[in-house]
């Protein structure tokens, strides 16, 4: 999970990086609104946007009009920054989406209470590993494996709607829709299974009329939940290591301990 900060100015944008950073936060900077539109198209892992008003080419009003035409980047929660202090500013802020608005200089506390309390309203992408075993009555080892095979499932998924959208292959969402409607349930993968049910939901055909849209949609939750089990991964190696290296190490020949000839 990453927060985008949107800010032309180089000083406030490292302040308000250092103090998201101290608190364990991930940062992204883009010194302008096209290449904060860049990194949402390339990094589906933004989960808060924290953004300047005044900007040169875009402003930030327009950015926010930007995100919410986008279906995949509208629930996005957005923070607007200014000096602007006049109510129609921020009247138009909070018509075009904004949650929250922050005034400049932008006082520590103030930013990470923002940034808590739309945070807060995210949910989470999937349950945690002890509520998924407690619920499903898995053990520690059947766990690993099932977060493998949809880890697997995930990614594959991924990897034939990019080459859908590319017009490189044929669709064959049908069943593997409702299976990974049935593996959101499972993994307790919430959003996904928003989006599964809105695109099943659909009166057209899924099989083959899904739009761009839709489908850019389905590929930034689906990779949300492949980096959230990546993770997932990640820590079990890290645990595992220690113990592979421990039952590799030689073990100490002793020293040979006969009795010295006394002279």
């Amino acid at each position: 999970m990453s927060i985008l900060i949107v800010e032309d100015n180089q000083v406030s944008a490292k302040i308000i990086e250092v103090h998201l950073q101290k608190n364990d936060y991930e940062t992204m900077v883009a010194p302008t609104a096209k290449r904060a539109l860049e990194y949402l198209v390339s990094s589906p892992h933004i989960e808060l946007i924290i953004s300047d008003i005044v900007m040169p080419e875009m402003d930030g009003l327009q950015l926010l009009g930007k995100i919410k035409e986008r279906p995949e980047w509208r629930d996005i929660p957005v923070i607007m920054c200014s000096s602007l202090a006049d109510l129609e500013t921020v009247k138009k802020a909070v018509k075009a989406g904004c949650r929250n608005y922050l005034i400049k200089p932008i006082e520590r506390r103030d930013l990470l209470k923002k940034v808590h309390d739309a945070l807060k309203q995210n949910r989470a992408v999937l349950s945690n590993k002890k509520e998924v075993i407690t619920r499903l009555g898995l053990n520690e080892e059947t766990y690993e494996e099932v977060v493998g095979a949809f880890f697997s499932m995930v990614s594959d998924k991924i990897i034939q709607l990019e080459k859908q959208m590319a017009g490189g292959a044929e669709s064959e969402m049908g069943a593997g829709i409702s299976q990974l409607h049935e593996n959101a349930i499972y993994f307790g993968a919430d959003r996904l299974k928003d989006v599964v049910e809105k695109l099943s939901s659909s009166e057209r055909h899924i099989e083959t009329e899904i739009g761009d849209s839709e489908h850019l949609l389905l590929i930034k939750e689906l990779r949300l939940v492949q980096n959230a089990l990546e993770q997932h991964e990640s820590r079990v190696k890290k645990r595992e290591l220690p113990k592979l290296k421990k039952s590799r190490s030689p073990k100490k020949s002793k020293k040979p301990t006969g009795n010295r000839e006394k002279r």
